[in-house]
């Protein structure tokens, strides 16, 4: 059974180029909960999200 994905406007989907990042609390890779903006201490940072093509 193949399911048809509808077309986005990949453009239109998240946050603008430059915008703030949302508060977040994840975990790490050892489970411990960190806070993005805490961690960075007020510079920079690059966020990227990868999705697994196991999903």
């Amino acid at each position: 059974m193949q399911t048809h994905l509808p077309n986005l406007d990949f453009e239109q989907i998240g946050p603008l180029l430059g915008a703030w990042f949302p508060v977040v609390r994840l975990p790490d890779q050892s489970g411990a909960m960190v806070d993005l903006h805490a961690a960075r201490a007020d510079r920079r940072a690059l966020v990227v999200f990868h999705r697994s093509a196991l999903w």
